[in-house]
């Protein structure tokens, strides 16, 4: 599968939407709500995504302008801290930060170029 995905800093940034989809029906998947009173998104465990539209399109393949998401981030109920940016609208979170939070493999296989995430084990830091 093809992601529309980022590197900022170094890092890949994959947009948030595009993650819980990749993973949505597996047993480590997760819901995405977004609580606009609150300024916050409320990232919940154990849940099947319910898509909004727009989930693994593709990209235009242009340099975006990221800025730093000013969103709350709750996982479960509990504020937690991840890095983020917003790109035209769209919540992008650093690839190993959101898979971390989940405890999703990620794999990075250098003669393909791609980057594995297995949700079948657990996150395993660099």
């Amino acid at each position: 599968m093809t992601f529309e995905a980022y590197t900022i800093n170094g890092n890949n940034y994959f947009k948030l939407r595009d993650f819980a989809q990749a993973v949505n029906k597996t047993e480590k998947n997760f819901e995405v709500k977004w609580d606009s009173k609150n300024n916050a998104i409320n990232l919940i465990s154990n849940k099947p995504y319910t898509p909004v539209g727009g989930e693994l399109a593709k990209g235009d393949g242009k340099a975006k302008v990221a800025n730093p998401t000013t969103s709350k981030i709750y996982k479960d109920g509990k504020e937690i801290s991840l890095t983020a940016y917003t790109i035209n609208g769209n919540n992008y979170f650093k690839l190993r930060d959101i898979a971390k939070a989940f405890n999703i493999g990620v794999t990075w296989d250098g003669t393909t170029n791609t980057i594995g995430i297995d949700t079948s084990i657990g996150y395993v830091e660099e």
